[in-house]
């Protein structure tokens, strides 16, 4: 495992509430979930991942994001549960990593982003520091072709009311606006590097303005075993053992960036 000086990544996420480690995975290991996952696309997995008659899984783009798939698919488990992502989020939190969820995001050219949002407010983690993602690069990512933003400090922040999104350049309806002094940053990130922030940091991104690039990602989600209670789309959750359990259900949540009925 490579080394990393945990002490400075856990001052930056206090600092900024995300922080940034490059080529955490290797190329040879971003082509295997590049691979895997555009074999998901081609062939589909009956129960959890088909097209309809026009090809497509959803109204919003042609390629979709797909959710869970550390449920059916053992290369997204296995990097669920990386000892180099545990790590971080370990040292982060100050406590044992939980997995809670996985995502992959295709984002081909001219398919809209993802508006300003906070994760926890879909997660519901109990504890004080509530979730922390781990948001992989699978392409190079920058402003063109959508890449993250982030706004520094606003993790500081409690969980903010999300207002109506712009749906021409957002395929979910909540939107978190950026608050007065605070600036929104673009993660320029190239394949392999991997984004930590936590689960009250105001991100999101724009659409994709390229005509040939795709803004791949793999997405890891976790909160602490402090946080006995969060949504129940989570459960089964999973320790960095493999053993899988079940959380008490938090009143609200649903899956990232859904809305959900009930006060925000």
């Amino acid at each position: 495992m490579m080394e990393m000086d945990l002490a400075n990544l856990k001052a930056a996420v206090e600092r900024d509430g995300f922080v940034l480690v490059k080529s955490l995975f290797s190329k040879a290991e971003i082509d295997r979930i590049k691979e895997r996952f555009e074999q998901i696309w081609s062939e589909g997995v009956p129960g959890y991942f088909s097209r309809d008659e026009q090809g497509v899984v959803n109204s919003c783009e042609r390629y979709p994001r797909i959710i869970h798939p550390h449920r059916f698919d053992e290369l997204s488990r296995n990097y669920l549960l990386d000892p180099r992502i545990a790590a971080v989020v370990g040292a982060v939190l100050d406590d044992e990593p939980i997995a809670a969820q996985t995502m992959y995001y295709w984002k081909p050219p001219g398919t809209p982003g993802q508006a300003p949002h906070q994760d926890n407010l879909y997660l519901q983690a109990n504890d004080a520091l509530g979730c922390m993602a781990a948001w992989i690069a699978i392409d190079p990512c920058d402003e063109e072709n959508g890449c993250l933003i982030c706004v520094p400090g606003s993790h500081k922040l409690e969980l903010q009311c999300p207002g109506e999104a712009d749906h021409t350049k957002s395929f979910t309806g909540h939107h978190v606006a950026t608050p007065d002094g605070y600036t929104e940053v673009p993660m320029v990130m190239e394949p392999g590097d991997c984004l930590f922030f936590l689960g009250t940091t105001i991100h999101g991104s724009g659409p994709n303005t390229t005509q040939d690039r795709s803004r791949r990602s793999f997405i890891c989600h976790y909160i602490g075993a402090r946080s006995t209670e969060s949504a129940s789309f989570y459960n089964p959750l999973i320790r960095m053992s493999g053993e899988e359990f079940e959380n008490a259900a938090s009143q609200m949540g649903s899956p990232c960036g859904v809305a959900f009925e009930g006060p925000h």
